[in-house]
């Protein structure tokens, strides 16, 4: 270097890396999500606390309630019913009982049939009549209402022959007998025996009967009439 020259000195320059700056939090954002929470829990401390008291306060009624003997109870329940049958009795109302309807049921079949047909019944066995008598076969009601009646008779068959069975209804309203119910059945194939043979006819209705009306079951060919069981023929009617 020439003398009389001042030297400069080398600077040398150094580069930092660029790094972003620090976040900063949002102002109010923290004491918001915490004063949330903390409603929250608050809440729900409240409903448990709330809760507790109505179990506890349901729990003292029924301590206190107290437990009658039985005997008091039943003294208690005696007078409630006393005090409302005299109730009834001031008021008019008697208790009425229970309304039995008339009806009849025979199995007790006679046999033979007699010449003119007419069924006769007796009350033996599980037959049996309530409101309604029977006379000379026939079941006469006492009671003006509608009634189910009903006949089943077993008869055989014969070969060439017919069987008719009728529910036949009595009254003084018309001078003379009404069939209510019929049916009938030819046969004129080969003769079969009685047990091979063995039949039977069915009938049932709703009718209404006036009092003082009688029913009863007829048949023609009377002769082809079995009853070997209470189930082979029975006759009956009840009120409805």
């Amino acid at each position: 270097m020439a003398e009389g020259q001042v030297a400069c000195p080398q600077v040398f320059v150094v580069d930092r890396p660029v790094t972003g700056s620090p976040t900063v939090p949002r102002p109010g954002h923290t004491p918001l999500l915490q004063q949330t929470l903390i409603f929250l829990l608050s809440l729900a401390l409240c409903g448990l606390a709330v809760e507790g008291y109505f179990i506890y306060r349901l729990y003292q009624q029924a301590v206190d309630v107290p437990l009658g003997t039985p005997g008091r109870q039943l003294g208690d329940q005696k007078g409630l019913v006393k005090h409302s049958e005299d109730e009834r009795e001031r008021s008019g109302i008697t208790s009425q009982p229970a309304k039995i309807k008339a009806s009849a049921h025979l199995t007790d079949l006679s046999i033979p049939v007699q010449p003119d047909g007419v069924l006769q019944w007796g009350v033996n066995g599980d037959a049996f009549t309530r409101e309604v008598d029977l006379q000379a076969g026939l079941l006469q009601v006492k009671k003006e209402g509608l009634y189910y009646i009903y006949s089943k008779v077993s008869f055989t068959e014969r070969s060439c022959s017919m069987f008719k069975h009728t529910v036949v209804l009595r009254t003084p309203r018309y001078s003379k007998d009404l069939e209510l119910m019929k049916a009938k059945r030819f046969s004129c194939g080969p003769s079969k025996a009685p047990e091979d043979g063995l039949l039977n006819s069915y009938l049932g209705g709703v009718f209404s009967l006036h009092a003082s009306a009688s029913v009863f079951v007829k048949v023609e060919n009377h002769t082809l009439v079995r009853h070997q069981d209470i189930s082979d023929n029975f006759f009956g009617m009840f009120m409805i």
